[in-house]
This record gives structure tokens, sequence and C-alpha cells, in this order.
């Protein structure tokens, strides 16, 4: 027996709740993480006020769920007419659509930040733009539709729209986070074959993995939601509740795993420069009576994302450096480093 939309809009609630109470404890741990023994010029402003605004959208959503299932059932006459008329959903639509406009971006921001080109960010900007022309038209369509019939929404002509912005979006998200994915792990690569280091050792590889791992269940997320959509299903009510604490969730997962770098400092991790760029220019020889070697590393220091990929700071947020450890070290003599 197929469920319905009021069986759907129970079931959605009591999923969305647990996720919602897994979305507050992971955004505590993330506020503490990028706050935590850190003074005002460290915090990674950026990433705490994403992680802020998605936070506040997740909790929008659940509000306004929680508030349609109280009218549905407590304050409306007739349940089954009142879950009827899926209008009543287009400020939830329209919240899950910010969403997802907001979690893209910043994917795609990083990508940016860590290839430091715009060449490679061009397709998922275009990307991301398909899924705010197709997403608005989407939440449009189904606030004009019949308030009396709610299979209206699986039919032809709302169902292209529909379909198109969850492929935008999937496809969107499939392409951001592969450019993130390779830089890492071109970074980890790197940095295990200039230190020798085994995989457990590296420091980007955990936040590859992390990448990986919630890159793949928002994924996987876009997919269940098209084929129970495809199907004509009311799971996709269900569905659509859940990735709307799927998306604060993953993205502050990936943010709390590149703010626990910040940690190493306590056992003096130190990660030479060279292995994740180029030498620097300032490695000098001055004369055969003297020589003049500076030596650069990166420390890890109050940074929340993986070591520097370019010569231009901290690829995931303003990385704060061992200033110390950049000083020039001078030996004079004959042949002396």
């Amino acid at each position: 027996m197929a469920i319905t939309v009021k069986e759907a809009a129970i079931v959605a609630i009591i999923i969305e709740s647990i996720l919602y109470g897994v979305l507050t404890f992971v955004f505590g741990v993330t506020v503490w993480a990028l706050t935590y023994q850190r003074a005002s010029a460290e915090i990674a402003r950026t990433m705490l006020g994403a992680a802020c605004l998605l936070f506040i959208l997740g909790t929008m959503h659940i509000v306004v769920d929680a508030n349609h299932l109280w009218q549905g059932f407590i304050t409306s006459g007739d349940p089954d007419i009142f879950f009827q008329d899926i209008t009543k959903d287009t400020f939830k639509n329209a919240l899950y659509l910010i969403e997802t406009l907001v979690g893209d971006a910043i994917i795609i921001y990083r990508g940016y930040l860590m290839w430091r080109r715009i060449e490679f960010t061009i397709v998922p900007i275009i990307g991301w733009m398909a899924v705010v022309v197709t997403g608005t038209h989407t939440v449009w369509s189904i606030s004009q539709l019949s308030a009396t019939n709610p299979n209206i929404i699986f039919l032809q002509q709302t169902g292209q729209w529909v379909v198109s912005f969850y492929s935008t979006a999937l496809a969107t998200n499939l392409v951001a986070t592969g450019i993130l994915t390779v830089k890492l792990w071109l970074a980890h690569r790197n940095e295990a074959g200039f230190l020798r280091t085994s995989t457990s050792n590296s420091v980007v590889y955990p936040i590859l993995v992390t990448v990986m791992e919630c890159g793949a269940v928002y994924s996987f997320s876009l997919i269940t939601m098209l084929a129970v959509y495809l199907s004509a299903s009311n799971s996709a009510y269900i569905v659509i509740d859940m990735i709307g604490q799927i998306i604060p969730i993953t993205f502050c997962l990936i943010i709390v795993r590149a703010a626990m770098l910040r940690f190493e400092r306590d056992r003096g991790f130190r990660l030479p420069m060279s292995t994740l760029s180029s030498p620097p220019r300032s490695n000098q020889i001055s004369t055969p009576r003297s020589t003049r070697v500076q030596v650069n590393h990166v420390r890890v220091v109050g940074s929340d994302d993986p070591p520097e990929l370019s010569r231009r700071g901290d690829p995931w947020e303003d990385s704060v450096t061992d200033k110390k450890s950049a000083q020039p070290i001078t030996s004079v003599g004959s042949g002396a480093i």
C-alpha cells in the first residue's frame, strides 16, 4: 500500500528531528573548533558565518515542518484536506533551495581557493547558476499548483522542472566536490612522497576522506530523491525533509575535520612547504666563504583547514603560520650551512 501525504509528514518529522539533533551537536562542535583558544584575527569568519547560516536554515526548516504538522492534525478541521494542499510547502521549499545554493557555493569557493585558478571553477559556477534558475522556477511552479490534488506535483509539466533541479544540483555537487578532491589528493600524494609517510600519518588524507564521504552522502540523498520522485511516491516528502538537515550536517563535518588540524601543534607537527608547493625563491647561497640558507616550513597553528597548497597561504581560510619558524638560519664559515 502506497504511503499517503499525511503519513509521510509524520515519518518525515520523526526522521528530521533525529537528524536535527545530530546537526545541533555537530554545529556546537564546529563553533568550538573554530573559536577555541583563538584570537579574533585567527577565527575563520567565512566558515563560521556559513556554518551559522546553514544551522539557522536547518532550524527554520524543522520549525516550519513542525508548524505544518501542528496545523494539519490539531488546528485544521480535516487533516486529509489540509495535507492535500502542497502549496503550503512553498516557504519550506524556498528554504531548501537556499540551503542547496549556500552549500554548493561554499564548495565551489573552496575549490577556487585550492587551485587559485578561475578556469577550474567555471563549470561548477555555470552549474550553480543553473541550480538557481531551475530551483527558483520549481518553487514557483509548485506554489501555483492545485490545492486539492497532491499528486499533481508528479505530473509532467511540474515534474520536468523538479527533475531538472535535482539533476543540476547533483551534477554541480559532483563536479565541485571532484575538483576539491583532486587537489586534496595531489597534496596528499606530494606530502607522502616528500616525507615518506604512510597514509595514517598524512595531514591531508583525513580531510580528503571526509570530503569524499560527505559528498557521497549528499549525492546519494539526491539520487534517492530523484528515484522516489520519478516513481511518483509520496516518500519524496520524507527524503526532501531529510536532505534539509543532511546539507548542514555534511558541511559542518568537513569544517570540523579540517579545524581539528590545528591541534597538531600540540604534537609539534611541522610540514615542509616544499611538499605542497614549489621551493621558495628566498632560498639562496651567498658566497663560497659563507652560506646563507633560509628554511621555510609551515606549522599548523590556528588553521581550521589543511596546510597550504599554494604560495598565497591557507587555501581554506586565513591561516596563521609560525613566523619564528620562517626566520633564516645563518652560519658563517668556510662552506658552512
